[in-house]
């Protein structure tokens, strides 16, 4: 079997199992990029009463914001805190987010952040930590070899025009 015919069957059947994940992070990664425009995607961010005013200490602001989304505060995934917008983001392992007034520690709004669920979708950790590895590692590295092998059967019919051009040539002068 020739070099062309083997990276023409190896691109072709790289395709099928990449069709399904390129199209998965295609539409997630989509989703992603539009994140901060639409709420149902990710709670937009408030202002609170005096932005850059720090005076409440973080256990306050954890436990409003645990009142607030019936969750404990041993549940507390992560804390975005922006003194800039006066507020504190409270993420919870059940992604629900509420965001707290850095000033008051009274919670201003209480939302779900689908975007971290598409996000789990988008690397593929949904299915476990292992998953990632092999289909967005994998993805990567398949893109990789069809762009290679792509590219030599794009470069292929060239390569044997100027080679039939210059045999052609070789014959006319001889």
């Amino acid at each position: 079997m020739s070099a062309a015919r083997l990276l023409r069957k190896v691109h072709y059947w790289t395709s099928l199992p990449l069709f399904f994940t390129i199209f998965v992070i295609a539409v997630t990664g989509s989703l992603l990029a539009l994140k901060k425009d639409f709420a149902a995607l990710q709670p937009p961010t408030l202002i609170g009463s005096r932005p850059g005013d720090l005076q409440r200490p973080l256990g306050d602001i954890v436990a409003a914001a645990a009142r607030s989304a019936n969750e404990t505060a041993a549940n507390v995934e992560r804390i975005d805190v922006r003194p800039g917008d006066g507020i504190a983001k409270v993420v919870f392992l059940s992604r629900t987010e509420v965001q707290v007034d850095l000033a008051t520690a009274q919670p201003l709004q209480t939302g779900y952040r689908t975007s971290d669920f598409i996000e789990t979708i988008h690397d593929f950790s949904w299915m476990g930590g292992w998953a990632k590895y092999i289909f967005s590692f994998g993805s990567g590295l398949a893109l990789l070899g069809m762009a290679a092998t792509g590219g030599y059967m794009f470069v292929l019919p060239m390569l044997v025009r100027r080679r039939k051009r210059r045999a052609a040539a070789l014959k006319r002068s001889s």
